[in-house]
């Protein structure tokens, strides 16, 4: 015994060792999974079961071995630990995600992908199947309006070359008109029309895209800024998810309170557009439109005469309130969640004015554009 007291007395990393590793034992013994990361904005692999498929092809062993980096005890400390260590090193990127200047934070996305012909081909399509006018709203991304706060020698997705290629393969459709947001944005890039932290537009930066698809689309432009604005700070979006840094500035996040009637979510009614809720949590963005689902609807109030159908990603949850103030009632669709048919959407409750409106890397990187035509 007092050997082994002398031997760890004289050498205490062992003692510190052995007690990290019955540390972490016992925290994957008794304690409990977690669901999800607010720190890092996404689940966490939960334990997986044994099966003899699954160990006779692997996987097990696979979904183990995340299940064991996702489930670390003490992960968040880690996970910190790990980013102020690159930052100390001197590297400005973690996870894929790089700091430029005055605290921006961007994905390094820099190839276009086969996915961005086939969905270019499959909004293609879509304009085909339909008789109505189609307008098309593929917005920037940060990286490329923010180009001049970039890191030295970041490279980046060529996003005029896939607009050039959606404009070329849209030209041969008569019904189907394509919205440059480049021009719409550029102009405003000194006024932060994006997050630092967050990949999403701001309020602000919607606002110029509304104005540019109400002109393309003979909108009656309406001044969102009569009705009451709202700021809440301290958002780190999903970039900083990613990224973890230090010395990186929380972003505000604004919004307006544009009167509804309803919105008919799946499996629930709200009253107004903004999930008040989630604006005290980690992913405040979350809270425009109640977040992602796969299909809802605005009911405005009536007046416009005018109905409007969305296909969307994310980037369109803060842009609607701008369109609310257009249309009497809004379908959204969000492909990713949707299970319906968008032929029967079409249909359903007579004449809708059709937008699309995505982002280039939701373009470039999605797979589930097929669902267009069904």
């Amino acid at each position: 015994m007092k050997k082994l007291m002398k031997c760890l007395t004289e050498y205490p990393l062992i003692l510190i060792f052995f007690a990290v590793c019955a540390g972490m034992l016992a925290g994957y013994v008794f304690g409990k999974d977690r669901d999800f990361s607010d720190m890092e904005n996404r689940y966490l692999q939960k334990r997986p079961k044994v099966s003899l498929s699954s160990l006779a092809d692997g996987s097990f062993m696979e979904s183990f071995d995340t299940y064991t980096d996702e489930q670390v005890p003490f992960r968040n400390v880690l996970v910190k630990c790990k980013a102020v260590m690159i930052w100390l090193s001197g590297s400005s990127e973690n996870d894929g995600i790089a700091k430029g200047r005055d605290g921006y934070l961007f994905d390094k996305v820099t190839a276009v992908s086969d996915k961005a012909s086939k969905n270019i081909a499959a909004m293609k399509n879509f304009a085909a199947s339909t008789d109505r006018d189609v307008y098309i709203a593929v917005a920037p991304t940060s990286t490329w309006i923010n180009e001049e706060k970039l890191p030295a020698g970041m490279p980046v997705l060529d996003e005029k070359a896939c607009a050039d290629q959606l404009k070329t393969a849209l030209s041969s459709a008569q019904n189907a008109h394509v919205i440059d947001l480049y021009d719409a944005l550029l102009p405003h890039k000194d006024e932060q029309v994006y997050y630092r932290t967050d990949h999403h537009w701001t309020t602000g930066g919607a606002g110029y895209a509304y104005s540019a698809i109400a002109d393309a689309m003979g909108l009656e432009k309406k001044d969102i800024t009569q009705y009451e604005k709202h700021e809440v700070p301290d958002f780190l979006g999903t970039h900083y998810a990613k990224y973890k840094g230090v010395n990186v500035k929380a972003d505000t996040i604004e919004y307006y309170d544009v009167p509804i009637d309803s919105l008919e979510l799946e499996g629930r009614t709200a009253s107004d557009m903004m999930d008040k809720e989630k604006l005290s949590g980690y992913d405040k963005y979350a809270a425009f439109m109640y977040g992602n689902d796969g299909r809802y609807e605005v009911k405005a109030e009536k007046g416009a005469g005018r109905d409007l159908l969305i296909l969307k990603d994310s980037y369109a949850n803060c842009l609607i309130p701008y369109l609310v103030m257009n249309y009497d009632n809004i379908t959204v669709i969000d492909l990713r969640y949707f299970g319906g048919s968008v032929a029967e959407e079409l249909l359903a409750g007579g004449e809708k004015d059709v937008l699309l409106l995505y982002n280039w890397t939701f373009v470039n990187e999605d797979n589930h554009f097929y669902k267009m035509v069904n």
